[in-house]
């Protein structure tokens, strides 16, 4: 694609991927308040625990689909700069663009299964238990019994490695052709790799919160100041490597010459800086 094509593109799909990322934070943590504050104890005994599941699974069942949704969402901007990156660098693989969407359905499916097969197992439970018997063995064997708790199981890591993946390689390939800044590049990939650290709820409530920022990028909304140069360049404009001298700007450089020197990284030689500086003498002669 051309510069002006891959622009067309984006600033065409920018705000409907800004209204995916914005979105997915405030409905993920409206998700997690519904579980907060419903009467389903977070510790304690598991057979008082399956009674409440049983007593508020229309309440859990809200949660579970608004948190469902969040997950989606989060497809269409990882989508959104996983294209915008690969249109400026031939390094991004697109057979990685599968795990924009792996991780973040994977976890929308899980959540689903496991309502389905909690709220089953609660209700024969409640059904089931009667004063005076092993009430601890009858839940333990409705558990086992259960293959919807075992798909929810067996679904929920290969759904944190997927958001994993795509939380470290998306920023990644985004933040080396310039569209992320360093520090918000990989501030992703830290909260990515984080699933495998800190509990599932807390690590994708940050993520969320990462979405929400990066949808005011799309859209060039962020507070501070404007969004990286190269979303409006239409190429990439990687940032200067630590240790490496700013670039100053000399005014006898025509326009067209100075795009170029943008876009292009100058030569370690420094061959072209010096081409320009004999130009110059040459037209202080004259």
């Amino acid at each position: 694609m051309g510069r002006q094509e891959i622009l067309d593109r984006e600033r065409r799909w920018a705000r409907p991927a800004a209204i995916a990322a914005i979105l997915s934070a405030p409905i993920y943590v409206a998700s997690v308040i519904l579980d907060q504050g419903g009467d389903v104890p977070t510790s304690g005994l598991d057979t008082e625990r399956y009674v409440a599941i049983d007593a508020s699974a229309t309440d859990l069942l809200a949660s579970t689909v608004l948190r469902s949704i969040a997950f989606v969402l989060f497809c269409v901007p990882l989508f959104y700069l996983f294209r915008a990156a690969q249109a400026r660098s031939e390094r991004v693989s697109g057979a990685m663009l599968g795990f924009a969407f792996i991780g973040p359905i994977l976890l929308a499916a899980q959540g689903a299964i496991a309502w389905v097969a909690q709220t089953q197992v609660a209700s024969d439970f409640v059904a089931a238990a009667a004063p005076g018997g092993d009430i601890y063995s009858l839940l333990d064997d409705l558990v086992d019994d259960s293959g919807a708790f075992d798909v929810a199981s067996n679904l929920l890591f290969p759904a944190i490695i997927g958001m994993l993946v795509a939380m470290i390689y998306v920023p990644l390939q985004a933040m080396r052709v310039g569209l992320l800044t360093r520090f918000f590049g990989t501030l992703g990939m830290a909260l990515g790799a984080g699933m495998l650290f800190i509990a599932p709820a807390i690590s994708l409530l940050t993520i969320s919160i990462w979405f929400l920022w990066l949808g005011l990028m799309f859209i060039d909304k962020i507070p501070g100041g404007p969004r990286p140069p190269a979303w409006e360049a239409g190429v990439a404009i990687p940032w200067p490597r630590p240790g490496d001298e700013p670039r100053e700007r000399d005014e006898d450089v025509d326009e067209e010459e100075d795009a170029e020197s943008v876009m292009q990284p100058e030569p370690r030689d420094h061959s072209a800086r010096r081409d320009r500086a004999r130009k110059r003498k040459r037209k202080r002669r004259r």
